[in-house]
Order: C-alpha cells, then structure tokens, then sequence
C-alpha cells in the first residue's frame, strides 16, 4: 500500500479548470495552512504556477527558473486561477508565462523556464560544471537540533501581534532545524543558516516537478526574515516597528533537477541592501548528502516602518 501523500504535496497542488479554457488551473486544495489567518503566502502562489507550468511540458523538462512579480494582495479564502501561456517551445528549453488571478484581479505574475533533460541537444555534449561548496556548519546534524527550536527561535524574534505572517506550529509543510543566527553591526554581514526538508516522505508518484515546486513553496518562505532579524534596532523589538511588508519580485534558479524536497537541504539565508522602502535577500541551499547546490533565490520586497516619535 503506498504511504498518503505528504502534506507538501497538498499545499503545491493545482487541477485543470477546462471550463475556464486550455491550460487554466485551479488550487486543488483550500489555501489557508492555518486557522485565522486571512493573508495568502507568497510561498504559494510560487509553488502552484511552477505545478501549473509543468502540467503543460513534456516529462523530460525541468523547470530550472521562476521570475515572479507580486502585484496585488491575495486572501486564503477565495479561489486562486492560473492562466499558463505556452510562450516558447525549442529543442532544449521551454518557456511558460503564468498569470494568477482572484476573484478576477491579476494577483502574480511569473516566467518560468524548463529545460529538456532527455534531448539529444543537451547531452554528450561539453558544459562547464562547478558550485559554491556547502557550508560546513562545524559538523553539525539537524537531528541534533530540537525539532522545536525553529518554533522557539520564532517566538523569541517576533512579537504577538506584529504584522508578519509566522509558521504556526501546527503547519506540517517543512521541518527547519536552525543552526546559527550572526548578527553584526552591518546588515549586510548577517547569515543565518540551518537545515529544512519535508517531514514526511513525499508519495511515489511524486516525480520530480512535485519536488522542484515544492521547492519552489521553500523559497519564498519567510525569505525577507533576513532584512528584518539584520535590523533589531530600527525594527524594534518583536518587529513591532515594522508598518507594512509586502514582497515585491521573487527570482528563483533550481540548480539540480533531480533534489528531494524530503532530504535534508543546507541553507544560507542573507541580506545585501536596503534602501528607498525597499530591500534585498538571497539565499542558498545545498543537498546536505551529495553537496550539490540545489537552489538559488533573491527576493526584492516592501518594507515601511512607523514613523518615530517625535523628540520633546
């Protein structure tokens, strides 16, 4: 009898609409991960056009990059439409352009491109190979760490109430096991690194475009903590300075087309600039047993603080 599937799988899910027209899909699943909540996660508007996008390529193709703009607030209780255009076909590489909309408002927008694995034209043939080593973390394992630490690391950075969207505890979609936060005077110099993968082993009839968009679900989240935790004094404690967060565009390079969303990924996590409203984050993730980087990420996104108080 083959396992249930992961509940990954149900969060990254997508159904054809046909009444809607050809390569139209629909969430297959409700969208709120959590009781209460009433924002949508950018995490799945990523996930589900790069499941949209793959429903409409050969078997063979990959996605191996997602460019996303987010371009109007989602809720989790209205039903999410993905329109996919089938933008170009060539012998190695296919493009596919995916507009989501709610409730008939354009919501996201992203390109995403696949490559053919299986083409004469992409193999035997002569490439450069090479990649950033994975962190060594002091030798390190994530099953170390108290399952329960990334919950604790959470609740000690981010205040009730504050208006950012948190991972619930109840939320079974990934296991993240932090391993150091180091902070520094400048931003820029902050990292923080750990371990995440599926808790659950995704079904075997899971093939690799399941993985790769939930992949994709794990890069947008939480991916603008970097600016905000680099930042304690202007954000105040428990972030309670902070007025109004909103991603902006999302950039994604999946590296290996054949990673496991449930094995356990090395990740890096950091912030290069901020200025104008506006700040940037990237970061990196490697196959913990093969060292193989994986995927690479850069989010642009919104962030205002409340005006401060005027001196007497």
């Amino acid at each position: 009898m083959e396992q249930p599937p992961a509940y990954i799988e149900s969060v990254i899910s997508v159904k054809p609409s046909l009444d809607l027209g050809r390569d139209v899909f629909t969430n297959a699943n409700p969208l709120n991960l959590q009781a209460g909540v009433r924002s949508l996660r950018g995490s799945i508007l990523v996930s589900q056009a790069i499941s949209a996008a793959s429903a409409t390529v050969p078997d063979s193709h990959q996605v191996t990059s997602s460019q996303s703009s987010f371009l109007n607030a989602t809720n989790a209780h209205d039903k999410l439409v993905y329109r996919v255009e089938r933008t170009h076909d060539g012998r190695r590489f296919a493009t596919r352009t995916v507009r989501a909309e709610q409730n008939g408002t354009l919501v996201y927008l992203a390109t995403l491109s696949f490559q053919n694995y299986d083409s004469a034209a992409s193999k035997g043939v002569n490439v450069l190979t090479y990649g950033i080593p994975m962190l060594d973390l002091d030798g390190a394992h994530p099953e170390d760490v108290d399952k329960d630490a990334f919950q604790a690391l959470q609740s000690g950075m981010v205040a009730k109430g504050a208006s950012i969207t948190q991972i619930s505890p109840d939320d079974k979609s990934l296991d993240w096991r932090p391993h150091a936060l180091d902070l520094a005077d400048d931003p820029s110099q902050f990292r923080l690194r750990g371990w995440v993968r599926s808790p659950t082993r995704l079904s075997a009839s899971a093939g690799p475009a399941a993985h790769l968009a939930a992949f994709g679900f794990l890069s947008d989240e939480m991916s603008v903590g970097p600016a905000l935790a680099a930042s304690p004094l202007q954000v105040g404690r428990g972030f309670r300075n902070v007025a109004l967060l909103a991603s902006l565009t999302h950039n994604v390079s999946f590296d290996e087309p054949g990673a496991r969303i449930d094995d356990w990924v090395v990740l890096e996590r950091d912030t290069a600039w901020g200025a104008h409203g506006r700040v940037l984050t990237s970061q990196r993730m490697w196959d913990m047993r093969t060292g193989r980087l994986v995927m690479t990420v850069s989010q642009e996104a919104l962030i205002l603080l409340k005006p401060r108080a005027a001196k007497m």
